[in-house]
């Protein structure tokens, strides 16, 4: 499943998530990442990663809808991180600290991974 299939997906179809408990190192500034259930990237084998931003600390394990794509973070490697929004009851926060959020994670996934992805926000 490709980075095109993948986004098509994610703007027609019903697609589901689940967040991950990992080091604190590995969650880059976002507070909510995981994966999208029943998919797999190329780049890695693993299914596609998300960050959720704007929420506290959501619950782990727990499955959750996606709402909607509202942006990639496209890594040199193929690795790309999505950004979507999902069905909640938490209160998400504004504009500004969204895209902080997002930015943090990039600047400090590149500090750790050496790969510096570029930010689209859809």
């Amino acid at each position: 499943m490709d980075f095109n299939h993948i986004k098509n997906l994610l703007f027609t179809s019903e697609l589901y998530c689940k967040l991950e408990n990992r080091p604190l190192k590995y969650m880059f500034g976002t507070n909510n990442y995981g994966e999208i259930l029943n998919t797999i990237n190329p780049a890695d084998g693993d299914a596609w990663d998300i960050i959720v931003p704007g929420y506290e600390t959501l619950e782990v394990n727990k499955v959750f809808k996606i709402k909607k794509l509202e942006g990639v973070i496209e890594m040199p490697h193929g690795n790309h991180k999505l950004i979507v929004d999902i069905f909640t009851d938490n209160i998400r926060f504004n504009k500004n600290n969204i895209s902080h959020e997002i930015y943090t994670y990039r600047r400090l996934y590149n500090r750790i991974c050496k790969k510096r992805g570029k930010v689209i926000i859809y």
